[in-house]
């Protein structure tokens, strides 16, 4: 604590630390306002795929007298083997441990699990860095999570699933296994932070210099419209990170963002008005610090503002910050895995026998604003329905949330009138935000109150579409059932099609997707299309794309047409002709090397390299001119420390470039044809990936016909 930096103003406080608690990887809140952790030993060894039997636990941290710190501590769980992740549903404890999901119920109400069930199976297990992650409940009832490269391959709800690193949901009662799974994008690496904003906005951070990513449009619309596209962006504004430790250990990025984790936002009014809904927290373990990500919104999407730098940061080189999340008193909570050696174990060994590898220690902080006014904690029960109205009211989404789940969770329809009571009060606060309207309209959702028989509600969320908020208006178009064709023309009628902020816009847009084909929702979405500020906006245009195609028969093919460009990248491919040689180019797994070091082409012919990448990361293959690839190297290291370095495909627009492949994700490959040069000649190829370029690199030899 003595090497740490916080900014003025701010103060760092012990909550616990070893030998209380050791290795800590995830934690929650339970609704009596208690800290719960996950303590892992194991990690990063590798997973021997049982249910039990492992060295892992979950522990209850309590402050029994209100001094800021633990003084009370129960297993809830052990003999769990890897556990990454875990979120309270249905009177139980849903743990990510792969290949498994686990289910777990206290029956006694001693605190500690009686019952633990496989509920789900299939999570990949060959890297400990890349499994599922980031299990948390979503403001639509939903329960949302992240997986890396490892990705899942198995069974759900009797159908073969298969998918890579992502993002997904799925429903809350898990007790019978999982249901209603929906794999929403796809990420480019490991995916180890997912955040919601204060108005249900979604964020996540993926390793290898892609600290933050909004998901604009999920994966469902573009599947309904029959259209390929990408529906996340990545929003980073800078590379550098601003470390304070004197050495790095760092594979790649170097500088940067390599193990960015964690992508969540500051929901609570604790810290000073410019914190509010706006700053997201996400750490770099491998820098020692915790990034402060500064969103500003950019027409229906976001950008980050700048560089924010640190939020926390020492120069201890043992400082590990794993996870930093805003806790029920409204301070941000930091989990420190207190570690030198960050990274994998070497191959053939397992943590114990690691240099540098601690298995013991581990520390849990509370970040907190002197001036500010901690968050009024509560004890909120599912027996006590008023406090469960006390929470929704809260100033802490954390407490809004928890009322919110565990009212829909308990089928609590008797608090119904109450809830249209809170949609009805059209005020906004300092930020012009609404969170107790917000969350009650996805309340009576999740009850089940807006599916057309109970006329008084769905009018009640209905009407909040003119809403002060713009977040309720949001929530509203989303909590609606627009399948059903009356409330289709309500929100036609509502104007949220020209709503001032183009978040609502996109969520009528995206909401009208699911609605019948009719004239009047094609006459609407043809005039948002002609405004132009819905079509130089990036995520409006993709929209609107997909709209006129899932509506295609209330549009004139030559509309449609000028729209489906928009929905997803163009080939920009060139014509060649036969293709005289074949070559297979492979990543080495587990290595920043190619597998050939060179290959002979000839003059003139045409090639087509065919570059497979079974590692764990993104690589591409750019060939460059003889005598040129330090100079590629330095201009690809120039661009990474671009905005805009993602959209280039880390290849930097030179002469010196001859061919590329885009950048290739885990375990998929790319095709690259083109005509060799006339000249003879050494021609290098490298990856232009940062920080890769310096071993993974080789030689293209022409030679004359």
């Amino acid at each position: 604590m003595q090497l740490a930096q916080v900014p003025a103003g701010f103060r760092l406080e012990l909550f616990a630390q070893e030998p209380d608690i050791g290795k800590p990887i995830a934690m929650n809140w339970d609704e009596q306002g208690r800290l719960w952790i996950i303590e892992t030993v194991a990690y990063p060894n590798s997973i021997r795929g049982q249910a039990d039997g492992g060295d892992d636990r979950i522990l209850i941290c309590a402050d029994t007298d209100g001094d800021g710190k633990a003084d009370e501590f129960t297993v809830f769980a052990d003999g769990l083997t890897i556990p990454t992740s875990f979120t309270f549903t249905h009177g139980g404890v849903l743990v990510a441990q792969a290949p498994h999901f686990l289910f777990l119920k206290d029956l006694d109400g001693d605190d500690v699990a009686d019952t633990r069930e496989v509920v789900m199976t299939g999570w990949g297990v060959f890297d400990t860095h890349a499994g599922p992650s980031n299990l948390q409940y979503g403001i639509d009832n939903k329960l949302w999570g992240t997986v890396g490269y490892s990705g899942f391959e198995g069974d759900i709800e009797g159908e073969a699933v298969s998918f890579g690193q992502g993002i997904f949901r799925f429903d809350t009662d898990v007790a019978e296994g999982v249901r209603d799974f929906e794999y929403l994008a796809p990420m480019s690496n490991n995916t180890w932070g997912l955040g919601f904003s204060e108005e249900f906005d979604v964020f996540a951070s993926c390793t290898n210099n892609e600290h933050s990513v909004f998901l604009g449009i999920p994966d469902r619309y573009f599947r309904a419209a029959g259209l390929p596209g990408r529906g996340t962006e990545n929003i980073a504004a800078h590379y550098q990170i601003h470390p304070i430790v004197d050495d790095l250990h760092q594979l790649d990025v170097k500088g940067g963002f390599t193990a960015a984790t964690g992508h969540h936002l500051y929901t609570a009014r604790s810290f000073p008005s410019e914190y509010w809904n706006t700053t997201a927290f996400i750490c770099e373990p491998t820098g020692r610090l915790i990034h402060r990500h500064i969103l500003q919104q950019d027409g229906s999407g976001f950008v980050e503002l700048g560089d924010g730098k640190n939020i926390l940061a020492s120069s201890d080189n043992w400082f590990t910050p794993v996870e930093a999340k805003v806790g029920p008193d409204g301070a941000l909570w930091v989990l420190d895995w207190y570690n030198l050696l960050v990274q994998h174990t070497p191959e053939g060994q397992d943590a114990t026998q690691s240099a540098g590898r601690d298995l013991f220690r581990g520390r849990i902080y509370r970040l907190v604003h002197e001036q500010g006014k901690a968050t009024a904690m509560l004890d909120v029960s599912a027996d006590d329905t008023a406090s469960l109205l006390q929470a929704l009211q809260s100033d802490n989404m954390f407490w809004r949330l928890t009322a919110q789940r565990l009212i829909v969770q308990h089928q609590l329809d008797g608090l119904a009138d109450e809830l249209v009571n809170l949609i009805q009060q059209d005020t906004v606060d300092a930020i012009n935000t609404n969170g107790p309207a917000l969350h009650a309209i996805w309340t009576l959702a999740g009850l089940g109150l807006l599916d057309g028989n109970y006329p008084q509600y769905l009018d009640a969320v209905t009407g909040a579409l003119n809403h002060k908020a713009a977040g309720v208006r949001k929530a509203a178009i989303q909590a609606l059932p627009v399948s059903k064709p009356a409330v289709a023309e309500a929100l036609l009628a509502s104007g949220v099609l020209e709503d001032p902020d183009k978040r609502v816009r996109l969520a009528a847009c995206l909401a009208l997707m699911e609605a019948e084909g009719t004239v009047e929702i094609g006459a609407a979405i043809f005039r948002a299309a002609d405004q132009s500020e819905n079509a130089n906006d990036k995520w409006m245009a993709k929209a609107l794309a997909l709209a006129t195609r899932v509506h295609h028969r209330v549009f004139s093919a030559a509309y449609a047409s000028h729209f489906d460009s928009v929905a997803g990248p163009a080939s920009d491919e060139k014509e060649v002709g036969t293709v005289d040689q074949v070559i297979q180019v492979r990543a080495q797994l587990g290595k920043l090397l190619y597998d050939k070091p060179s290959f002979v082409v000839k003059a003139g012919s045409t090639v087509t390299i065919v570059f497979s990448n079974p590692n764990y990361m993104q690589h591409n293959l750019v060939i460059v001119k003889p005598g040129t690839l330090d100079r590629v190297r330095d201009a690809a290291e120039r661009l990474a420390r671009e905005r805009q370095a993602p959209e280039h495909q880390y290849i930097p627009d030179t002469e010196d470039v001859l061919f590329a492949t885009a950048l290739v994700d885990p375990n998929r490959r790319a095709e690259l044809t083109f005509v060799v040069p006339s000249s003879p000649g050494s021609y290098p190829f490298l990856c232009t990936f940062p920080g890769q370029g310096e071993t993974m690199y080789g030689t293209m030899e022409v030679v004359a016909e």
